[in-house]
């Protein structure tokens, strides 16, 4: 009976230690499952990613605007993107195992093993990114500098088996750069070789930059004065001491006409003229002086003898006679130094401000360049209008000033002026207004137009830049006598800028003199207004000023025009009077976008290869060849002639619009 309890007991624990391991299968199985279908799902959501991963590089690669090539360590080409190919003018196909440097870069063959070798260079160095710069050819004669960064891809033993290399063409950059460097050395050698010694001070005082007639005046060389001597050790002990009781006041006041004896290097003396300007920084902290300095030997000569022998008053007077001549004669070559040094200046000038425009319109500029060839060309402008400024005011002064007359009309210099400055306006959200414009329908005037537009154009430009918000208007009255041959025409700008405290007005006329106000906005020499002033009474007119601080500011000027007693027809088919105001050019704005799409469409219904060509042809600037092109197609399509028509008359912006919304792979 024990023995059948025991093994009652004995096949009861075994069923339930079956039963415990069979659940605990199927737990185990379940799990299993569960994770089964995790995994596989995850597996799938991996594989989804790579996918759009491979898509989103391809889709980079196939519309980068860079030049990319894909190329194996014995420089056969695997790939190039569509960038490459129209750059290169070849075709993937074409292109895939062909040799990178011979057949793709173009490069003759005697100078082919000095590029593979610097490609070769790549393998043995430790970065993951290397850059190089080199020329390519397209074609026979077209080089282009272009800019690389090369990614080396290894396999799992550390081999490269594939380099990425993504090109940027810098030729136009390249050419800007040498047309600059050129012009710093026009600029240099006539800073050096100027008829008066130049140079500038630190706040320490030592001297920083030096010409060569300074430095021959002197005896010494560049590197013994430059960065070692301080301004006081090149004078006298009594100059010294002259000078320090002078500069108490300085920088706060220029220094003009300072008599100082220097001393050269081997210890004779001499005597000089200098004056000096500041340079401060942003804050208004003191950062450099400019000199310039005038041998004043002879004059000095001639004053201490005068001094010296009163008996001879007589020579004397004559010697200080020729002293004061020599003086005047150096104030002209001044005045005419000035001149040719502005007139050199400018060409280099536009050079500069129009290969910046190129670089802008350009739609393959990279973006993190365009700020700078925004700002190269801000620059340029600026100092363009500075030494134009200066070039006016030193034909005043030597005077050379004269006056010439051409017949137009009133209508003719306001839409000048509304088409030079209408953008500019509507670009910050201010308003310019003709006032009165049924007074000068039927005005036709000769007079010198150019001195007329020139005072217009510092007025409007001054209300514009001193105007935030709000409005600016011209307006044009007419006194008419009819016993006399000329009218009194009166020209007002009126603003709602910031205004002039009523204090300054009396100096805002003079040479170099900005108001408190002008001057927190660090544009211009303070010229303008002075040359305005200058012109005006050079006409036979006069000028004036109203203003108060936050209220705005009203200039005119009053100058006598003579009436045309016949007026040429082709001179009426020019003067009939366009918008008067800006809200006006929105509509105008709003025509182009009409024609864009009419142009648009006459693209997008060409053959794939003809639209090609004429988005290229835009793209470098070659009007020429796309006028034969266009004329070569045979339809009378309203988007053809319109494209003709702008062409014809360069109409940049709307071309480089149409470049930049059209995809020219479609």
């Amino acid at each position: 009976m024990i023995t059948g309890i025991v093994i009652t007991l004995f096949t009861f624990g075994l069923l339930l230690l079956t039963y415990y391991y069979y659940h605990a299968y199927l737990r185990e199985k379940k799990l299993r499952l569960i994770l089964f279908r995790k995994n596989l799902s995850n597996s799938e959501e991996i594989e989804r990613t790579i996918r759009e991963k491979e898509k989103q590089y391809q889709d980079i690669y196939d519309t980068a605007n860079s030049i990319i090539i894909r190329w194996s360590p014995d420089f056969k080409i695997h790939s190039i993107n569509p960038y490459a190919e129209e750059f290169f003018q070849t075709t993937k196909d074409l292109a895939e195992g062909k040799d990178v440097v011979l057949d793709l870069f173009q490069i003759p063959l005697e100078k082919s093993n000095e590029v593979k070798s610097r490609l070769w260079n790549i393998f043995h160095r430790p970065e993951q990114n290397i850059r190089q710069e080199y020329d390519v050819f397209i074609g026979e004669s077209d080089k282009r500098t272009v800019t690389w960064s090369n990614r080396i891809l290894k396999n799992e033993f550390g081999y490269p088996y594939e380099v990425l290399s993504i090109g940027n063409d810098i030729t136009n950059r390249k050419i800007a750069e040498e047309n600059l460097m050129k012009s710093y050395e026009r600029i240099l050698d006539l800073y050096n070789n100027a008829p008066c010694g130049y140079h500038s001070l630190d706040k320490d005082n030592i001297i920083v930059s030096i010409n060569d007639t300074e430095l021959d005046w002197l005896g010494y060389a560049r590197e013994e004065v430059v960065g070692n001597f301080k301004f006081n050790d090149l004078m006298t002990e009594s100059s010294q001491d002259k000078y320090r009781l002078i500069t108490n006041s300085f920088p706060n006041e220029n220094l003009t006409g300072v008599e100082l004896e220097f001393v050269r290097k081997d210890k004779t003396t001499f005597f000089i003229s200098l004056n000096s300007t500041a340079t401060f920084d942003k804050d208004g902290n003191f950062i450099i002086s400019k000199s310039t300095v005038f041998d004043i030997t002879d004059r000095k000569i001639a004053e201490d003898k005068l001094n010296d022998y009163s008996q001879k008053i007589q020579l004397q007077n004559k010697r200080l006679q020729k002293a004061v001549e020599a003086a005047i004669k150096a104030n002209r070559s001044k005045s005419v130094f000035f001149s040719k040094i502005t007139h050199e200046l400018r060409t280099p000038l536009h050079a500069v401000i129009g290969f910046s425009q190129i670089l802008e319109k350009d739609p393959i500029l990279p973006g993190h360049l365009k700020g700078y060839v925004n700002s190269l060309y801000d620059n340029g402008v600026h100092l363009l209008g500075m030494i134009n400024d200066i070039l006016d005011l030193a034909k005043i002064e030597a005077g050379k000033m004269t006056e010439s007359r051409e017949q137009f009309s009133l209508v003719q210099l306001w839409d000048t002026l509304f088409s030079m400055f209408s953008y500019r306006f509507s670009e910050k959200s201010i308003s310019l207004e003709l006032i009165g414009a049924e007074n000068i329908s039927s005005s036709f005037y000769e007079a010198d137009l150019q001195k007329i537009r020139q005072i217009l154009v510092n007025l409007l430009g001054n209300a514009l830049k001193f105007t935030n918000q709000g409005s600016v208007s011209l307006e044009i009255k007419i006194e008419s006598n009819p016993e006399q041959s000329f009218d009194t025409v009166r020209f007002i700008v009126k603003d709602s800028g910031i205004g002039i405290p009523g204090d300054q007005l009396h100096s805002i006329f003079e040479a170099f003199q900005q108001t408190e106000q002008g001057s927190s906005y660090k544009e211009g020499t303070g010229l303008g207004l002075s040359i305005c002033q200058q012109l005006v009474e050079f006409l036979g007119g006069t000028i004036h000023v109203k203003s108060s601080v936050g209220a705005g500011s009203e200039f005119s000027f009053e100058i006598p025009l003579t009436r045309l007693q016949e007026v040429p027809e082709s001179l009426k088919q020019k003067s009939k009077l366009g918008p008067i105001h800006t809200n006006e050019i929105i509509q105008t704005a709003k025509q182009e976008e009409s024609e864009a799409e009419i142009v648009q469409s006459f693209l997008n219904f060409s053959s794939p290869e003809l639209k090609k060509e004429i988005l290229k042809l835009i793209r470098i600037q070659n009007f020429g060849q796309l006028t034969e092109v266009l004329n070569a197609i045979q339809t009378e399509d309203k988007g053809k002639k319109i494209l003709e028509q702008k062409v014809q008359n360069k109409k940049y912006k709307f071309l480089i619009d149409l470049l930049q919304t059209s995809n020219p792979f479609e």
